[in-house]
């Protein structure tokens, strides 16, 4: 039976077309119930409420005078914005069709990996298992499931494009002015424009000359061929830094770039773990104790400020990191491939590796570029496990293993069904999570669920106390129970926290104002903006006296400035 099954998965495997059909089959089934899931996370600002895309005439701005969405500064990616503009004129606010694009962007780059994988190799069977990996591997349900994230890996599939037309170049053995080599570079330019992630592109092609071709062509004859790629890198920097003022997005942890690097030390060892082992995965995972995937205001500062270059978590971190380099150099020279698949896992995540401060220190979706090498590592593995006296193990393993893939995708899709469920498997994970309970609880408030609000924001509260900002949710919750003094009491706390809180102090005035107590009202009214002027929010005394004024009448005009 083994070996019956072995001879048909190698016969399957000498077809391309039957290869790429069956995988295709196998990626749609691990995806195919996504059509479910709602608008969540970050779909909202770039999708559902950002006007720059919701009219085609702004295209010019998505290069030039562009405005990116609220609590999205520092993001400049025009192609990605051009997308999602395609996107919603098509689509509007319908998630079905944004689940059609989120497939085949996958698919499209399943296709790829296996054109890539059998131009490394020149092994049909490597390519086949590698591509069918990559199609239902789990890690890749975060980019996918998300419609916003499936932009982002629209850009690393063009990045893919980009790199199989490279290698088109090298094995064709033509001068690299030709076709390939320049359609090499003009998906490079999609790719980067599209998702920054790709900027690690030119150290990718790098890396592949070097493992593949350093002793066939000079360093200049190299560095001709890859200046081109540094050429787009430059030159989006420089577009972002004249249109956004910036290339950093936040600050390092603690305004320390050591203790940001001990942090990204740790989550290099989980990135390995997790493509390995795809069991917990999460929107936001512990990366260590009191740290997390991002927003550093939820850290534990203690477990921060006690990072050591000599804790055990970070020796043994950097013990994994060192076996999987020492492999790499070891077989450099006997087995190169393996060597440059582990590079290529790893230059991946240079772009994201907080050098340049970003605020997000661990995702899941940044493993999408790198996860095709272990794809192809795996496959590999596989491959070779069917030719040793081991072969029996062959079918049993790849049976168990495309299965397991195909479940954990499948379950994974149904935490991104709407906003509770992704919220209630993230504190699952990430139970210490003070921002991502009271995150939680924020969600609870929006669907009407009062009671479990209050109940996860009480628990982000134990687990943070002094933090005020929680406690305008907990009032926001009282406030749908009609609970007034409750809130009154959550709102007071939040000003006894943070004196100068002047949103704090805007809720009080509109609980009172609400209980027809015009005095407490625009008392708080007034020192609302009191706060807001000293902060120089201008604009925002304009906003808030205009929406109360509106909302409660002319008893509370105050002048704004």
């Amino acid at each position: 039976m083994e070996k019956f099954f072995l001879r048909a998965i190698r016969r399957v495997s000498e077809n391309p077309l039957s290869s790429l059909l069956i995988v295709a089959l196998l990626t749609i089934i691990a995806f195919s119930n996504i059509f479910q899931n709602k608008f969540v996370l970050d779909d909202f600002d770039f999708i559902v409420n950002w006007p720059l895309i919701q009219d085609l005439r702004n295209i010019p701005y998505f290069f030039i005078n562009y405005v990116t969405p609220p609590g999205q500064d520092g993001i400049y990616s025009p192609l990605k914005t051009f997308i999602h503009a395609i996107n919603f004129n098509l689509f509007g606010l319908n998630p079905f069709g944004y689940h059609i694009f989120s497939i085949g962007i996958h698919l499209l780059g399943t296709f790829f990996t296996y054109r890539i994988i059998f131009l490394l190799t020149d092994n049909r069977l490597i390519a086949f298992l590698g591509s069918l990996f990559f199609g239902v591997h789990p890690i890749h349900a975060n980019i996918i499931t998300n419609m916003t994230g499936s932009v982002d890996a629209a850009g690393i599939v063009f990045g893919f494009i980009s790199f199989y037309f490279y290698i088109q170049a090298h094995l064709r053995k033509v001068h690299f002015s030709n076709k390939d080599y320049i359609l090499s570079l003009v998906f490079a330019l999609i790719s980067i424009f599209t998702h920054e992630l790709m900027i690690s592109l030119p150290i990718l092609f790098l890396w592949y000359e070097f493992c593949f071709y350093r002793n066939k062509y000079s360093t200049k004859e190299i560095l001709f061929r890859i200046m081109p790629l540094f050429g787009i890198v430059f030159f989006y920097v420089l577009a972002k830094y004249i249109v956004l003022g910036a290339i950093t997005r936040g600050r390092y942890i603690n305004d320390s770039f050591y203790l940001t690097m001990l942090v990204i030390i740790k989550a290099w060892a989980k990135y390995v773990i997790i493509t390995i082992f795809p069991f917990r995965l999460t929107h936001n995972h512990i990366i260590s104790k009191g740290i997390f995937s991002y927003d550093p205001d939820d850290f534990d500062k203690f477990e921060v400020l006690s990072q050591s270059i000599f804790d055990p978590y970070i020796i043994g971190s950097l013990c994994v990191i060192g076996i999987i380099f020492y492999i790499a150099y070891k077989d450099f020279h006997r087995k190169p491939l393996i060597t440059f698949c582990i590079g290529w896992f790893f230059i991946c995540l240079l772009p994201v590796s907080n050098f340049i401060p970003s605020g997000v220190y661990f995702a899941e979706r940044y493993l999408y570029p790198g996860s095709l090498t272990f794809c192809l590592l795996l496959a590999s593995s596989f491959q070779y496990l069917s030719r040793s006296r081991f072969q029996y193990l062959f079918s049993a393993f790849l049976i168990i293993l495309t299965v397991f893939y195909t479940g954990r995708t499948w379950t994974r899709n149904l935490d991104f069904r709407n906003e509770i469920a992704l919220f209630e498997s993230v504190v699952s994970s990430n139970p210490q999570s003070a921002g991502m309970r009271n995150d939680l609880g924020i969600v609870y408030i929006e669907n009407g669920l009062y009671d479990q609000a209050i109940k996860s924001i009480q628990t982000a509260i134990a687990i943070k106390p002094n933090d005020p900002e929680f406690y305008i949710s907990l009032a926001d919750a009282y406030i749908g129970k009609e609970e007034d003094q409750q809130a009154i009491a959550a709102l007071s706390k939040a000003v006894m926290l943070d004196p100068e809180f002047a949103e704090a102090y805007y809720n009080l005035a509109s609980v009172y104002a609400f209980s027809n107590d015009v005095d407490k009202a625009k008392e708080n009214l007034s020192l609302s903006i009191k706060y807001l002027k000293k902060k120089g929010r201008y604009e925002d005394v304009i906003e808030y006296q205009k929406a109360f004024y509106s909302y409660f009448g002319p008893n509370y005009v105050i002048n704004p400035l």
